[in-house]
């Protein structure tokens, strides 16, 4: 699936449609087969992304590093990946 590009003022701002990191997350969450098994892969994905802050941090505090990270995110969601395909593709730095 491609997803629009993540803007660093989507994280500050409201609207009807649902912005693509929360599309990504929800991606995230279903390839892990949600619950908490999905919440933890949800961190894993964010942390390989570049995203270095807690579940308690939000991401309108650093919106430019969420950006960043979820559009790394996308562009590995690209392929269609498996979750240890995404990691690994996060982790070396291909998308």
């Amino acid at each position: 699936m491609h997803y629009e590009t993540v803007e660093p003022n989507h994280f500050l701002t409201l609207r009807k449609t649902p912005f693509p990191h929360v599309l990504i997350e929800q991606k995230l969450l279903a390839m892990a087969g949600g619950g908490q098994q999905g919440m933890d892969f949800r961190r894993k994905a964010l942390t390989a992304a570049g995203w270095p802050h807690d579940g308690l941090t939000p991401f309108a505090k650093y919106p430019d590093k969420a950006a960043a990270a979820f559009n790394r995110i996308a562009r590995a969601l690209a392929g269609d990946p498996d979750c240890e395909q995404l990691l690994a593709a996060l982790a070396a730095g291909d998308a």
